[in-house]
């Protein structure tokens, strides 16, 4: 079954202020599965979490596309853009950087963030964002590949994902090097 488009709209998060940068994001669902009862069309964290990276790493203008894809897209984008042949959690993608702005491109898989919820102990759409959040940090400039460069990059989640709301979000980033996604759907 080929992925539909469920929900699209465009953001315009803030109007450049004189200390707070300029943010728009661009949401859209590509679910052919969609469960309306998992996901919000408009979490207002993920706003509030664009704003909290591009503040952190002063960005004047920040651009992200954000794609909420089923396992099936996720597997193909997987394999298409980094050569892995199962579905991950989030895949993200620096598109432009120039001057103090920048413009990336995130994709969170909705199903894997169902299948993991359960065992991290909240919702489907709080495991979403913390993907979203994770893409988004890749956006901003940090990385993750090397053990350092890893743990800095699990304080800035917990420390995003505490300042729009979430309480429990240490523990749960912290189990997030855990999850072998290469096994979730086998």
């Amino acid at each position: 079954m080929s992925p539909c488009l469920r929900y699209r709209e465009r953001l315009p998060i803030c109007k450049q202020r004189m200390h707070q940068p300029a943010i728009e994001l661009d949401i859209v669902y590509h679910l052919a599965d969609y469960d309306e009862t998992l996901f919000v069309e408009e979490d207002p964290r993920i706003a509030q979490a664009a704003r909290w990276i591009a503040e952190q790493f002063k960005h004047r203008k920040f651009y992200a596309s954000i794609a909420i894809v089923d396992d099936a897209t996720m597997r193909q984008l997987n394999a298409e853009r980094l050569g892995h042949d199962w579905p991950t959690d989030v895949i993200s993608f620096v598109l432009d950087e120039l001057d103090g702005s920048v413009e990336g491109e995130v994709i969170a898989s909705a199903q894997t963030a169902s299948q993991v919820c359960s065992s991290a102990g909240w919702s489907a759409m709080d495991e979403l964002l913390l993907y979203i959040v994770h893409g988004l940090l890749h956006v901003a400039g940090m990385d993750d590949i090397e053990s350092e460069d890893r743990q800095a990059m699990r304080l800035m989640e917990r420390e995003c994902l505490m300042a729009v709301g979430l309480a429990q979000a240490e523990q749960h980033v912290l189990r997030f090097d855990s999850i072998n996604h290469s096994e979730i759907n086998e």
